[in-house]
């Protein structure tokens, strides 16, 4: 059966994903617990710190996208991969051999899209006409 081999072989895909990552993390946290704190100049300690906060701010896109993967093979595990969230519809396997961590169909994701963009768009401010303007 093509289909179960390529779940599986998403499965498989998403598990080594999740792996690197908690190894980068384990890593991350290593090094920080090592580094030392009290660094001379305030140049040095700034520089220090600024780095310290990009990387935990890596770690913590990287511990949600762990998250999304132990959902996602959940999902997998349960039989409930390659099904919208929304909409029950299948998705598509183009879809999700190009992002396997989808939720969404295509149709909702991009109903999903309109109305984030619709939510947040910004309205112009109010300008002078030029019959006014004179």
């Amino acid at each position: 059966m093509v289909q179960q081999k390529l779940i599986a072989n998403i499965r498989r895909q998403l598990l080594l994903q999740m792996e690197h990552l908690q190894i980068a993390a384990d890593r991350t946290a290593g090094r920080i617990k090592g580094e030392a704190g009290n660094l001379a100049d305030f140049m040095d300690q700034a520089a220090v710190e600024h780095d310290r906060a990009v990387e935990l701010a890596i770690r913590e896109r990287e511990r949600k996208q762990i998250l999304e993967i132990q959902e996602t093979v959940l999902r997998i595990d349960h039989g409930q991969f390659g099904l919208c969230v929304r909409c029950g519809e299948a998705i598509t396997p183009k879809r999700l051999l190009l992002a396997p961590m989808s939720r969404l169909c295509t149709s909702c994701k991009a109903k999903v899209e309109i109305h984030r963009n619709h939510r947040g768009r910004c309205i112009p401010p109010y300008t002078v006409s030029e019959d006014y303007a004179a």
